[in-house]
């Protein structure tokens, strides 16, 4: 019998984050878009064609089979449903990331049969304070009548609660509210300081006794109603018990594995994902797997901060985001501003 020989397996991506546009009609005090640092990062976005070209350039180069629709605010974007149907025609999964302002029944009738999960912010049970972090009178109202109209016409919806000072205190209430809507699941993600949010942090970062409190609710909640909760910004598990939670899941950063979410931005810039500002290269000039592959993203998927080295859970912990610390400290081997916040808390294993 000829033995063939072993042809390896071409590489492959899982998905990939594309931010349709860098415009939005809030201002969130907790966002954390790259273009809000003051970094000088590139603005503006490409016409209809070139974006297409771009996307079928990725799809190509990464075989990614889900594609994360970003922003900004991806419906004011006038050609979203085109690029909708272009993503949808080729096979792939799409998730939308909107704030829900724009998804009116004609735009969820439009998207219907296209969209994978939807994901939108629920940041509070009181209008005034989803309000004030949203930076928008009326997105509470938008919010809410978006989840309901979603789910009158049978779509998937995850509600993504940003644990902050102002919102912690009416957790509880507003995973009440995301169940009585028939949300299919809650992100339940600390604030992470970025862009905007940096300049937030006092504002806006709780303690880990405060978030601690909270995901033992959540523990709760997830067990009496049956609804997946998940932890997705890190949680360093040397300020927070992992084992006591059974039902929970987390998340650690995934940067250099096939579950990254390497991040398209509107002009065709790469970047090791939506938190980070270090753009690798730009997809409709260099190769994909050259840009991953590349000394810069070698260096950040490798960067640890040094207060973890001898801990146990180093490895799997990464130390945090890295991306965070990269945008707020200045480096990617710094610490997780949350883990250099409350440092003296920290019990490594």
């Amino acid at each position: 019998m000829i033995r063939k020989p072993d042809i390896p397996m071409p590489r492959r991506q899982d998905s990939f984050v594309f931010e349709v546009t860098q415009r939005c009609n809030h201002e969130c005090l907790h966002c954390y878009n790259a273009w809000l640092n003051p970094c000088g990062y590139p603005r503006g976005e490409l016409g209809t064609l070139e974006t297409l070209e771009m996307l079928e350039r990725m799809l190509d180069q990464t075989g990614a089979g889900l594609v994360s629709l970003s922003g900004g605010e991806p419906l004011l974007r006038k050609d979203l449903f085109t690029i909708v149907d272009f993503l949808h025609d080729r096979r792939r999964v799409v998730n939308l990331i909107t704030n829900g302002s724009l998804l009116d029944e004609a735009a969820i009738a439009r998207l219907e049969d296209k969209i994978s999960i939807y994901e939108l912010p629920l940041l509070s049970a009181e209008r005034d304070i989803h309000d004030r972090l949203s930076g928008r009178r009326g997105a509470f109202d938008d919010a809410t009548m978006a989840l309901a109209n979603l789910k009158a016409a049978r779509q998937r919806v995850v509600c993504v609660f940003v644990a902050t000072r102002l919102n912690l205190p009416a957790w509880g209430e507003t995973a009440e509210l995301a169940v009585a809507l028939g949300a299919d699941g809650i992100m339940f993600n600390r604030f992470n300081p970025g862009g905007r949010g940096a300049r937030n942090v006092d504002l806006l970062q709780a303690s880990p006794e405060e978030l601690t409190a909270a995901m033992d609710d959540a523990e709760q909640i997830s067990e009496r109603y049956d609804l997946p909760i998940s932890c997705s910004i890190a949680m360093p598990p040397c300020l927070f018990d992992h084992g006591r939670y059974r039902r929970l899941t987390f998340g650690f950063c995934a940067a250099g594995t096939e579950r990254a979410y390497y991040t398209l931005d509107p002009l065709g810039n790469i970047r090791p994902c939506n938190h980070s500002t270090l753009i690798l290269g730009n997809i409709r000039r260099d190769e994909f797997w050259a840009m991953a592959d590349s000394p810069a993203m070698r260096e950040f998927t490798e960067a640890r901060p040094a207060f973890c080295a001898g801990c146990k859970l180093e490895m799997q912990c990464l130390g945090g985001c890295k991306a965070a610390a990269e945008v707020c400290c200045g480096s990617v081997a710094a610490s997780d501003p949350f883990l250099a916040a409350f440092a003296d808390q920290a019990v490594k294993v």
